[in-house]
């Protein structure tokens, strides 16, 4: 409990078909499987691992002690009246709360893997709603958006994800998340969240392999871990009929073996 609560500490202030014949169309039908394929996922790729937890855990625990340090410095001071050092003291403390402090790891990264969308409660329920009426009006990032409120729109994701983690709202809330995280050029950030949306809800709607494996192929490099996405994305997300004849498109050029490099002469 101490360690979420630590975490929570740094999260909270910051929470804001294809019809035509062509080649192509026709090479990627000669991928489809003659039998389903089982394809399995472990973990979540790019979720911090617990040395990372522990350091974020640490640094909490050391801004606390700081700051906690700093306000008994300033009543010593005060009381015996010490005026020069007592200035000291305030200066030091403003400074501190001023300093710029990054939240290192966000919601869906440290709750518990486990989570899985059940729950309906009303309150996240309204949470969610508010956030996505703010997500619709920021334009969502079709042609003209409004940053200020997607934002807002994240923050309140956020914050379902980490105060109702059992809610049937996780991985909606997971998935557009991760949709601003993209939008923001926070690649690694989104390609989790996508994975948390289909890790909690395994019948999700949304495509979330898909963007999962389309981030970590184009923007990440990561290429070995989208194709194993792209091939669940095929498997699980068929509704999606463009997406899945990218993704067999790219699971057939990422299977193919790297060229060697020839060795310096």
């Amino acid at each position: 409990m101490t360690r979420i609560s630590l975490i929570a500490a740094l999260v909270l202030p910051g929470l804001f078909l294809v019809g035509c014949d062509n080649t192509k169309s026709r090479d990627a039908h000669l991928l489809e499987p003659q039998a389903p394929v089982a394809v399995e996922q472990d973990g979540v790729y790019l979720a911090p691992g617990a040395n990372e937890v522990d350091f974020v855990e640490n640094l909490a625990a050391s801004r606390d002690a700081y700051r906690q340090a700093l306000i008994g410095l300033l009543d010593h001071y005060s009381t015996i009246g010490n005026a020069t050092k007592l200035q000291w003291a305030q200066t030091e403390l403003k400074t501190f709360d001023q300093m710029v402090r990054y939240q290192y790891l966000q919601p869906a990264e440290w709750v518990p893997e486990n989570l899985a969308a059940t729950d309906s409660i009303e309150e996240a329920d309204a949470l969610y709603g508010e956030a996505k009426g703010l997500y619709n009006e920021s334009g969502a990032m079709i042609i003209v958006t409004n940053k200020a409120k997607l934002q807002q729109a994240l923050g309140l994701f956020n914050q379902l994800i980490q105060q109702y983690p059992t809610s049937d709202k996780i991985d909606d809330a997971a998935y557009k998340a991760g949709r601003i995280y993209e939008y923001l050029k926070n690649y690694e950030l989104a390609a989790v969240y996508y994975q948390r949306a289909f890790q909690w809800n395994e019948a999700t709607t949304y495509p979330a392999r898909f963007r999962a494996a389309k981030v970590m192929d184009k923007k990440l490099r990561m290429r070995s871990e989208a194709l194993t996405l792209y091939k669940l994305a095929i498997v699980k997300e068929s509704r999606y009929s463009d997406n899945v004849e990218f993704a067999k498109e790219r699971v057939a050029a990422l299977s193919k073996p790297s060229p060697e490099i020839a060795p310096e002469e």
